[in-house]
């Protein structure tokens, strides 16, 4: 477990990047909210469920239940970590990797302003059962290519996730003004 300083270092980051992507979400225009700028791409729509259905997986393994499904074999994994997970966490996420299909967006919230408050929700959710789980000595989580993570670096994945997928939402000064269509894929 975590230091009890860095841990809350890392919540209150990853608080300050879900506020500021909820507010990128609702500024999304609802003439903007379900366009794609290429078929390989997210519409802003799909960006926000995206974001909050992130948390499904690690809710059900906070809870007992399965988490992500492993998708790099074991000999793999401490590779990936050493050479992708300080990238990460340091806000570089790789190009063109596809996202996981436990969080691939199936539907969307009807509005800018409903995504926004699923996913400062499904956030706090998230930051109540980790903040348990850190209490009886179970605050790690999977993640699908790295293996385990600690709290505090599920934390900074996420705080990295939500900043990489914020810079993918237009600007307000119409969709794609704010993209770099080279990192739109996970």
């Amino acid at each position: 477990m975590s230091p009890p300083a860095a841990y809350r270092d890392a919540a209150e980051e990853h608080r300050r990047a879900v506020a500021t992507c909820a507010a990128a979400i609702r500024s999304v225009t609802e003439k903007d909210w379900d366009i794609t700028r290429d078929p390989e791409k997210w519409s802003p729509a799909q960006i926000a469920e995206h974001l909050a259905v992130a948390y499904d997986p690690l809710l059900s393994e906070l809870d007992g239940g399965p988490g992500f499904r492993l998708l790099a074999p074991w000999w793999l994994r401490p590779l990936l970590r050493w050479k992708f997970l300080p990238r990460i966490l340091a806000g570089a996420f790789p190009r063109g990797v596809r996202a996981p299909r436990e969080v691939r967006p199936h539907s969307t919230a009807r509005s800018p302003r409903d995504a926004a408050q699923r996913l400062t929700e499904r956030s706090e959710v998230f930051l109540e059962r980790l903040e348990r789980a850190r209490e009886t000595g179970r605050a790690r989580v999977t993640h699908p290519y790295m293996g385990r993570l600690s709290d505090v670096e599920a934390l900074r994945f996420l705080t990295s996730h939500a900043d990489h997928h914020r810079s993918q939402l237009p600007s307000g000064l119409g969709y794609g003004a704010a993209h770099d269509p080279e990192t739109e894929r996970e």
